[in-house]
């Protein structure tokens, strides 16, 4: 069973002209909507203040252990997976924290928290395995 969805981003006025749009599978739709999950902070989105995960609560936070902070934001990306992502079924989440020094230049380098995230689970409609990763810096964020 094939099923076409919107890529993002989206192009509301494509959308609104009815002019053709980007499309994608199910996979990648549900992969893109983990993406924005994961990418947006409670109360960032006016539409629903709900939307979003909560590891920009402690964006610059350098008190908290790792160990309770990586548990915090699987708990709450998990919790986003389940109330927001219907389509996937038994997710799993999984955080790696991690120091990483980064180099902007040969003179310039410091060391930043790495977040890699790992939510994997079942497509309802067709059964098919899911695993999603993405990896970024906090504190402020980059790519």
């Amino acid at each position: 069973m094939q099923m076409e969805f919107y890529s993002l981003p989206l192009t509301v006025e494509k959308i609104m002209r009815r002019q053709e749009h980007p499309r994608c599978s199910m996979q990648q739709s549900v992969i893109q909507h983990l993406h924005l999950l994961l990418t947006t902070a409670f109360g960032e989105f006016p539409g629903d203040e709900s939307f979003g995960c909560g590891i920009w609560d402690h964006d610059f936070d350098n008190v908290t252990s790792a160990h309770k902070l990586r548990e915090y934001i699987r708990q709450s990306l998990l919790q986003s997976v389940l109330q927001k992502e219907k389509r996937l079924a038994n997710p799993k989440v999984e955080i790696l924290l991690r120091q990483e020094e980064i180099t902007d230049s040969p003179v310039s380098r410091h060391v930043k928290k790495k977040i890699d995230v790992t939510i994997s689970g079942v497509l309802q409609l067709t059964n098919e395995k899911l695993a999603f990763r993405d990896s970024f810096f906090v504190g402020p964020l980059s790519y």
